[in-house]
C-alpha cells in the first residue's frame, strides 16, 4: 500500500515538474530573453572618418577665383588624385573656368606657336598651314576682323581634343591632350536610337554653320549669329546650339541632338575638328 502511494506521489511530482519545465521553457524563458533584448544597450554605429579630399579641396578655395596656370595645375592635380571625391564637381567647374580663361587668350603657352603674318596671308590659309581652325585662331587672338596686317603677331593653337558625352549626367566634356579641359551642361539631350544606349565611339564627321537652311562661310556677316552644328559620325547625333528666337520673337522647338547654350556650342565648335574622337556613354 505504501509503495503504491509513493509511486503515485512520484508520478504526480514528475507530471507537475514536467509541466513546470515546459511552461518555463516556452513562456518564462522567451519572455526573459525578449526583455533582455529590449533593455540591452544599443551599440552605436561608428562614424566613418571624413573624406580626406574635402580637406584638400578646402586648401584650394583661395584659387577658386584665380585665372593662373598654378590654379589650373592645382585643380587638375586634385581631379587626378581624387576623381571620385564629393568635391569633384566644384573642382571640375573651377578648372573649366580657369582653363577657358587661359586658353582663349593670346598668352604664349606650350600648346600654341607664335606666327607673324606675311604678304598674302589669311586666317584660312594660316589655319590650313597649321592644321587648325580659322575661327579658333581668331577667337584665341581676340580678333574683331578677318583682315590681317603684314607683320601682325598671332598665336596659333596646336591642340588635340576629344569629347565625352555623358547621357546620365547630361554633360559634354572636352579633354585636351588626354587631360580634362572643360565641362559643359547640356540644355537638352535627345539622341537617336543608334546612340541612346551603351558606349558609342565615333568621330566628328562634319562641322558647319547654318543660317536658316543655308551654310555660312567663315568671315561672312551672318557667321557669328549662325547655328553651329557638329555632326557625330555614323551615330546620327549632333552637338548644336539651343535655337535662338526668330524674327517674330518666337523660339523654335528644341531639336533633337545634344543641345548646348549658344555660347557653349560656339566654344565646343572651335575646339573640335573633323576626326576628333567622340565617346557617347
Amino acid at each position: 500500500m505504501i509503495w503504491k502511494v509513493l509511486t503515485i506521489l512520484v508520478l504526480i511530482a514528475a507530471i507537475v515538474g514536467g509541466t513546470g519545465y515546459f511552461v518555463n521553457q516556452h513562456y518564462f524563458v522567451p519572455k526573459q530573453l525578449d526583455l533582455e533584448e529590449r533593455t540591452a544597450i544599443a551599440i552605436p554605429t561608428p562614424t566613418p572618418p571624413p573624406d580626406p579630399s574635402i580637406a584638400v579641396f578646402e586648401t584650394l578655395k583661395p584659387m577658386l577665383e584665380s585665372d593662373t596656370p598654378e590654379a589650373a595645375e592645382a585643380f587638375g592635380g586634385f581631379l587626378k588624385a581624387y576623381p571620385d571625391s564629393p568635391m569633384a564637381g566644384p573642382a571640375r567647374a573651377a578648372l573649366s573656368r580657369v582653363n577657358g580663361g587661359l586658353f582663349f587668350s593670346p598668352t604664349p603657352a606650350l600648346d600654341r606657336v607664335a606666327y607673324s603674318v606675311v604678304s598674302g596671308d589669311s586666317l584660312v590659309k594660316i589655319a590650313a598651314k597649321f592644321k587648325t581652325g580659322a575661327e579658333l585662331i581668331s577667337r584665341v587672338n581676340g580678333l574683331t576682323t578677318i583682315n590681317l596686317k603684314i607683320g601682325q603677331a598671332l598665336v596659333v593653337p596646336q591642340i588635340e581634343t576629344a569629347v565625352v558625352i555623358d547621357r546620365a549626367a547630361g554633360t559634354v566634356t572636352v579633354t585636351k591632350g588626354g587631360d580634362f579641359f572643360k565641362e559643359y551642361t547640356a540644355q537638352a539631350l535627345k539622341l537617336p536610337a543608334g546612340a541612346s544606349s551603351g558606349v558609342v565611339n565615333v568621330t566628328v564627321s562634319d562641322k558647319f554653320v547654318l543660317k536658316g537652311a543655308n551654310r555660312i562661310a567663315f568671315g561672312t556677316k551672318d557667321f557669328e549669329t549662325g547655328d553651329r552644328w557638329i555632326s557625330l559620325g555614323t551615330s546620327g547625333a549632333a552637338i548644336r546650339g539651343e535655337p535662338l528666337p526668330g524674327a517674330d520673337g518666337v523660339t523654335p522647338p528644341t531639336p533633337p541632338g545634344v543641345i548646348l547654350s549658344p555660347s557653349d556650342a560656339a566654344e565646343v565648335f572651335v575646339l573640335v575638328k573633323t576626326g576628333t574622337p567622340v565617346t557617347i556613354r
